[in-house]
């Protein structure tokens, strides 16, 4: 019979399981110690373990808790009303409840109305505090001592809020099917049929994207329910963020003339506020917060903040004139909204130069008053959100039917200025691309600081390669490859050959490495080594699964019906730009990324390899270019462009770039094999040199590679002989 421990009244004491197996959970967490106050890169055992099954008696409360959990939940209660009391002030005095009724049109349900953006104002707090416990138990705190891959005490106590939150999560998603259902089609609450919601929800964009997020939440609480390890904190994790995400594409933002802008921005929006309101409700509930804790949020909260604040203003003036922001109610509660957050950001950056010394020195108070001042801001700006969600924005006049479907005016015949000059930004990729190069030299200057180099040419090639992204995917060329499928397919060559070949040789991983501190906790660094030596590396690195998805992006995509989906719904456009630019990157850095792999391939078969790649890009270009039928045919004469005369003649035209587009990509990649060649050969030779000479040294002639190779060659001849 397996011991296991029970808690009551302060003491531990032991009792037998039913079953003679022992308990994997009392097994798994029967020796684990709650993580206490710890530096960057060391950890004690001072806070010893408390509420976990199996675990050992329950810690009384240092000097430097300021009670028990009771009043913090208390705490975030209030600031969970002080939302919602901020999204019924917005509903009333923004007009969404108060809706005039117009002769021959339904007149909305106000309970419906009310209904809509509680239930939102729901939603949007239980994801973000889903969200940020499950990704501060997967990040915030390091593994159990002796076995980092097992999830500490705090970080479990994350991972069960968090499954706790991503069940309601997914129950308050499905309550909202059935009321945005009778919101969408002005019903009142009787109005509501089984049959009608089941067509809202199979049939309507709005009911699919609620429905898929409810299916997501609801995996990332099966998996978070059942994990007991980091990994599987990362994947419940990761299954919240994407549950996150499919209603971006189905709100406001998504139907006005400037979508393509607005929901990138709104996607930005709502991931980077799951991180810093989410974050910071974790931080809240532990029962202690060591350092490193705080220390990772704050540096997630630096990045978060700003994108919160750049992207809510992206997703304002994309969806509304700039006048709007004083002269309607929806401009209103966006600007009350925006004073809110500005607030919390205050109160961020005293969190950060003030509590953080005190959370390191031991003293919780501090942050604690302060974290329960900022929960309150956040949860008025998520009740103001939630308000503006329901609240319908101002109307205004599309400049031209096609702009409600391509998110931008239909335009004109294309020259070199349109092209220049007519920038349509591509948010997510300029964010990307800002980030990574931001962060890129942010590392090149970490090394000089430390007295190490770093070669010039690394950086010019990954700020070229970003520059190279941007330059396709927001000029002209991003307006022009919605209409045209020969600017299309300049686009697909470059995000899927030119701009990895750049990204690659630039050497990211190298440098991470390089430049970020080792943590004996686990860390970033730690982070990208596991990542590299694990089984999903190992097996996308294997150069058939390489070349497999890499060939997937010319032929899959345009022989079947995904090429038009990814026309016709931003998700899907990207979807095939992220696919491109990842594809490439695999390949590219496999063949002559200089970066660590799993999978070391030598020289001959990455030689083979690529020109496998040059041959079935050639078959591809030549298809396209002796084709007959016109890909995505729905989608073009849709469009219906004036200037446009012969879409086949454009579509050959895009074979023909296909074809003749890897010529300069193939000489920059033969280049560089060569080059990598011959430095290889360089260092073996030197490598056998040094052998030698310590063979010659040390009396032992046989050890020397080169004595070795002649003596094999003369056993070959005497066989002859």
């Amino acid at each position: 019979m397996a011991p296991t421990y029970r808690m009551r009244g302060g003491t531990a004491r032991q009792g037998v399981l039913r079953d003679k197996k022992p308990h994997p959970v009392g097994r798994e967490l029967e020796h684990s110690a709650m993580l206490g106050a710890v530096s960057t890169s060391t950890e004690t055992s001072e806070n010893t373990a408390a509420t976990i099954p199996g675990g050992s008696a329950r810690t009384p409360l240092g000097p430097n808790e300021p009670g028990r959990s009771g009043w913090r939940a208390l705490a975030a209660f209030a600031a969970a009303i002080a939302g919602a009391l901020a999204a019924v002030l917005a509903l009333e005095l923004g007009g969404a409840v108060a809706i005039e009724a117009l002769p021959g049109l339904s007149t909305p349900d106000t309970a419906v109305t009310w209904a809509s953006g509680l239930l939102k104002y729901a939603y949007d707090l239980l994801m973000a505090v889903a969200c940020g416990c499950l990704i501060a138990a997967a990040f915030f705190l390091p593994g159990r001592e002796g076995d980092r891959s097992r999830l500490a005490a705090q970080s479990w106590r994350w991972l069960r809020v968090g499954a706790l939150a991503t069940g309601l999560w997914a129950l308050v998603a499905l309550a909202r099917v059935p009321v945005d259902y009778a919101d969408t089609f002005t019903l009142s609450f009787p109005d509501i049929t089984l049959p009608g919601t089941w067509s809202y929800l199979t049939q309507s964009e709005q009911g699919q994207s609620v429905a898929l997020a409810a299916l997501l939440a609801a995996a990332a609480t099966a998996v978070a329910a059942r994990s007991f390890t980091v990994v599987g904190a990362a994947c419940a994790a990761v299954l919240a963020i994407a549950a996150a995400v499919p209603p971006v594409f189905s709100g406001h933002s998504a139907a006005n003339g400037n979508h393509q802008i607005a929901v990138d921005a709104l996607l930005i929006h709502v991931v980077a506020a799951a991180f810093w309101a989410g974050g910071l409700f974790a931080l809240f509930i532990a029962r202690r917060s060591p350092a490193v804790a705080a220390r990772r949020y704050s540096a997630t909260a630096t990045l978060a903040y700003p994108a919160i604040a750049a992207s809510g203003l992206i997703v304002f003036v994309a969806n509304v004139a700039i006048t709007d922001l004083w002269e309607s109610a929806y401009g209103r509660i966006a600007l009350a909204k925006l004073a809110v957050l500005a607030v919390g950001g205050v109160l961020g950056w005293a969190h950060r130069r003030r509590t953080l010394p005190a959370v390191e020195a031991g003293d919780r108070r501090a942050f604690i008053r302060l974290a329960a001042v900022e929960l309150a801001l956040m949860g008025i700006a998520f009740g103001l959100a939630s308000s503006l969600s329901v609240t319908p924005p101002p109307s205004t006049e599309l400049p031209d039917p096609n702009a409600a479907i391509l998110g931008f005016a239909t335009p004109g015949p294309m020259t070199f200025s349109s092209v220049a000059l007519d920038w349509y930004p591509a948010v997510l990729v300029c964010a990307a691309g800002l980030t990574l190069v931001g962060f890129y030299l942010a590392g090149v200057r970490r090394l000089k600081q430390r007295g190490d180099s770093w070669p010039w040419y690394r950086t010019a090639l990954w700020i070229a390669g970003w520059a190279v992204i941007v330059l396709v995917t927001s000029t002209g060329l991003g307006k022009y490859g919605m209409v045209l499928f020969s600017v299309h397919m300049i686009q697909h060559m470059v995000l899927n050959m030119l701009a990895p070949i750049l990204l690659v040789l630039g050497a990211p991983i190298t440098l991470a490495l390089r430049a970020l501190r080792p943590d004996r906790a686990g860390g970033p660094r730690e982070w990208i080594l596991a990542f590299i030596h694990s089984r999903f590396s190992r097996f996308v690195s294997r150069p058939l699964i390489a070349l497999v998805i890499y060939l997937t992006s010319l032929y899959v995509m345009y022989f079947t019906g995904i090429f038009e989906w990814a026309m016709r719904e931003h998700f899907g456009h990207l979807f095939i730009t992220a696919h491109f630019l990842a594809a490439g990157c695999l390949f590219f850095w496999i063949i002559i990324g200089p970066d660590p792999k799993p999978r070391p391939l030598s020289y001959p078969a990455k030689v083979l390899l690529y020109f496998v790649t040059i041959v079935f890009h050639a078959i591809f270009g030549l298809t396209l270019m002796m084709g007959t039928d016109l890909i995505a045919a729905d989608w073009y004469t849709q469009l219906d462009l004036p200037w446009v005369s012969d879409l086949l003649a454009d579509q050959r035209a895009g074979g023909g770039i296909a074809w003749a587009f890897g010529e300069i990509p193939s000489l920059i990649i033969i280049g560089v094999l060569i080059a990598q060649w011959s430095r290889s050969e360089e260092r073996e030779g030197r490598r056998l040199d040094r052998m030698a000479d310590r063979a010659s040294a040390s009396g032992h002639p046989e050890d020397d590679p080169h004595e070795a190779y002649n003596a094999y060659l003369a056993g070959l001849d005497q066989e002859r002989r």
